[in-house]
């Protein structure tokens, strides 16, 4: 089971992925609507107490047997929670890798972070699963870089 990190709404994943029933959305407005707190007035204990209920989520999202993978979406992610929630996912055994789910072109600087990235697609609705995923690898090799397209 893969665990995709994004910038994007739901809205938007549901525009370009087929069979969504069978992917877990965590979305951080409605971890924090179904906590009762209000996203204008967050203090460190209540960022906290989301954050611990976003990886409780993965956690017990892991352990369903229905799932092919999980979804999260935050849009005001940063570098520090992007890397806490690899860090903690690495002493998960059902999640493989975390992949960085995005459009090609945006937010350049959080890919090195992560093992792999699949790029939204630009033409139809897709499973997750049929996207082409880039290794991460690719941008320590500045040759490749002008055969990327192919790769995707």
């Amino acid at each position: 089971m893969n665990l995709y990190i994004t910038f994007d709404d739901k809205s938007k994943i549901k525009k370009c992925f087929l069979n969504l029933r069978k992917y877990l959305i965590i979305e951080i407005d409605d971890v924090i609507e179904s906590l009762g707190f209000n996203k204008n007035n967050l203090d460190n204990c209540k960022s906290f107490i989301i954050s611990q209920e976003i990886l409780k989520r993965i956690k017990d999202g892991c352990s369903g047997r229905k799932l092919l993978g999980i979804v999260y979406s935050n849009p005001e992610l940063d570098d520090e929670i992007v890397r806490d929630i690899i860090h903690y996912t690495e002493e998960i055994k059902n999640i493989e890798k975390v992949v960085f789910l995005t459009d090609k072109g945006f937010h350049d600087e959080y890919i090195e972070l992560f093992e792999e990235v699949t790029f939204y697609p630009t033409m139809k609705k897709v499973h997750i699963i049929d996207c082409k995923t880039v290794p991460v690898v690719w941008l320590d090799k500045l040759n490749e870089l002008e055969n990327i397209n192919d790769l995707i």
